[in-house]
């Protein structure tokens, strides 16, 4: 397919400057691409850093700007840059509200809700010259081309929300976006991309900075507290009602402000608390975290009323594994508030995943010849200097009222004997 409909008009966003957009105005105006506007990047996280208001649809801009910037520099014909473009403005198209923070508890995904998305603005798409089939191929990664927007490492996505979300955050230090992508090339032997050998360095800088921004940033303790009481919240509504799944199909159309307004009329008065405390930043504090061993240090408890303890990494990746599903998570919170001598709902675990994630993906390195290499493979200390990042992170936090946090802080054995039966029980 070819352009149609060749306009000029360009909007000013954080990052970029101006971004030209009016060949794809039918796509930008269309009312599901609209809602990004009121879908917060960070989810909550602007309850800890005020500067994170930024949207999906600002985002989704500066991945368009990227993208288009690197398919000039990849001298690609204008039918791929068209096909990627698109790809661009539309590879988030599918999310929620709050992002990834409620995901679990609306029995779906992103890609799933994406690929409806992008059919019922089938007609826009193709008015700006590609097909919906063509992107929901690339959102299902059976295209090559969307590697330059998805690949984990160097695509447009990763390289757009690391340097945005720390603008907004209000982090410095970060890698030069602009060096990286010039010396990004396809890497047809594993079906995506490289970064040349004489930028390694910058490419290491690029994961030690993810690493930043999820240590400082994205898995902020207070952050993390917050989402749990949001996704606590919405998993009492669906409990309430006949049909949890239809509802949750009701509930991912939803902006932010939606879905906390739906929280506020809630029939459960547990997710009507939760939702007035997220409003009121009344958020739940940890009175119980355990690190992995050797990683207690990390942990500020001066003059906080924290027990802290550090297991072993093979005992806490058991906890992690038995606290996996959100009924599950629900369980075993209740049970700990029944040994804290709360009501149910009024302990709350804010746990990590356990290495699935966060561990930034390796990266292939081209070197000009016929012996291109993956980095941590050649660079054991680098992967290792990684885990080291995400362990002074992990921790598993038990978080409460501040009201009941210095009784359980200084008397928690009741917490750890529930905890230490699920470890034991968990089959791993």
């Amino acid at each position: 397919m070819t352009q149609t409909r060749p306009s000029s008009k360009s909007t000013f966003i954080p990052c970029n400057g101006a971004v030209e957009i009016g060949d794809l105005l039918p796509i930008v105006e269309h009312p599901l691409f609209q809602r990004l506007r009121r879908c917060r990047q960070l989810g909550l996280n602007d309850l800890i850093f005020p500067g994170a208001q930024h949207t999906r649809f600002e985002h989704a801009l500066g991945v368009l700007a990227r993208t288009r910037f690197a398919a000039q520099l990849q001298h690609m014909d204008s039918d791929s840059t068209r096909r990627l473009e698109v790809f661009a403005l539309l590879h988030d198209i599918g999310h929620g509200p709050f992002s990834h923070q409620i995901e679990p508890a609306l029995q779906k995904n992103h890609h799933e809700r994406g690929k409806e998305c992008i059919s019922e603005m089938a007609a826009a798409i193709h008015s700006c010259g590609v097909s919906s089939e063509d992107v929901i191929s690339m959102l299902n990664g059976k295209d090559p081309l969307a590697f330059w927007v998805s690949d984990r490492n160097l695509g447009t996505d990763k390289l757009d929300y690391l340097e945005r979300d720390a603008y907004h955050i209000g982090f410095a230090g970060g890698p030069s976006i602009e060096t990286i992508q010039r010396q990004t090339i396809i890497a047809p032997d594993v079906g995506g991309l490289a970064l040349k050998e004489k930028f390694i360095e910058e490419g290491k800088r690029l994961q030690k900075f993810y690493s930043y921004l999820h240590q400082h940033g994205y898995l902020n303790k207070t952050a993390l507290a917050a989402q749990r009481m949001l996704q606590r919240a919405i998993q009492e509504e669906l409990l309430l009602c006949d049909n949890p799944a239809a509802l949750s199909e009701k509930l991912w159309p939803m902006t932010d402000d939606e879905l906390m307004q739906w929280l506020h009329r809630a029939k459960s008065a547990l997710a009507r608390r939760y939702c007035t405390a997220l409003a009121n930043r009344s958020l739940y504090r940890t009175c119980l975290c355990i690190k992995p061993d050797g990683y207690g240090y990390v942990e500020n408890t001066v003059d906080k009323p924290i027990a802290l303890l550090e297991w072993p990494r093979q005992r806490l990746s058991r906890l992690s594994n038995a606290l996996a599903t959100l009924p599950k998570l629900r369980q075993i919170e209740d049970e700990l508030a029944t040994a804290a001598g709360l009501p149910p709902g009024a302990l709350l675990l804010a746990a990590m995943p356990y290495f699935t994630k966060l561990l930034p993906k390796d990266l292939r390195i081209a070197n000009g010849g016929d012996n291109d290499y993956w980095l941590f493979e050649k660079d054991k200390d680098h992967r290792a200097s990684l885990e080291s990042d995400y362990l002074r992170t992990f921790a598993v936090r038990l978080t409460v009222p501040e009201a009941h946090r210095t009784r359980l802080s200084k008397s928690p054995a009741p917490l750890l004997e529930v905890l230490e039966a699920h470890t034991a029980n968990s089959g791993n």
